[in-house]
C-alpha cells in the first residue's frame, strides 16, 4: 500500500505537465499564470488589449480538468464551485463554457481569437498556441 501511495506521489508532477493552456494562434496578448488564474476564477473577463475572453472548461468529470485546477489554478473542484456560485449570485459573471473533448476545445480555440482553454499535452497540434505558464 505504501509503495502504491509513493508511486502516485512521484507521478503527480508528471501529470501536471500533461495539461497545457492553449489560445488562438493570433492571440498576441501577454499571458501569464496570474492572468490565467484571474480568467478562470472570474476576476478578469477581458484580455489585456480590452477584448473579451472566451474561456472554455473541460467537463466536470474530466481528469484534465482536475489536473488543470489543482496544478495551474491551485484550487480544488469544490473551491471552484464555491467561487463561481459567489460570482453568479453577485452578478460578476458566468463560469467558462463547457466543451469536450480536447478536439472540440482545440476547434473552438483555433476558430476564436479571444478563446482560451486547456487540453492534454498529447493533443497539441499546429492549430493552436500553447501558453507558457
Amino acid at each position: 500500500m505504501a509503495a502504491l501511495l509513493l508511486a502516485a506521489l512521484l507521478d503527480a508532477p508528471a501529470q501536471a505537465a500533461d495539461v497545457v493552456v492553449i489560445v488562438n494562434k493570433d492571440n498576441a496578448n501577454p499571458i501569464d499564470r496570474a492572468l490565467i488564474i484571474n480568467i478562470y476564477t472570474g476576476a478578469t473577463r477581458g484580455w489585456p488589449d480590452g477584448t473579451p475572453v472566451f474561456a472554455l472548461d473541460q467537463d466536470d468529470n474530466s481528469p484534465v480538468r482536475t489536473d488543470f485546477y489543482a496544478n495551474v489554478i491551485g484550487k480544488s473542484r469544490a473551491a471552484m464551485r464555491a467561487i463561481w456560485a459567489q460570482n453568479i449570485s453577485s452578478g460578476k459573471g458566468l463560469p467558462p463554457k463547457l466543451a469536450k473533448p480536447d478536439a472540440m476545445i482545440k476547434k473552438l480555440v483555433s476558430g476564436n481569437k479571444n478563446a482560451i482553454g486547456y487540453i492534454h499535452a498529447s493533443s497539441v497540434d499546429g492549430s493552436i498556441k500553447v501558453v507558457e505558464q
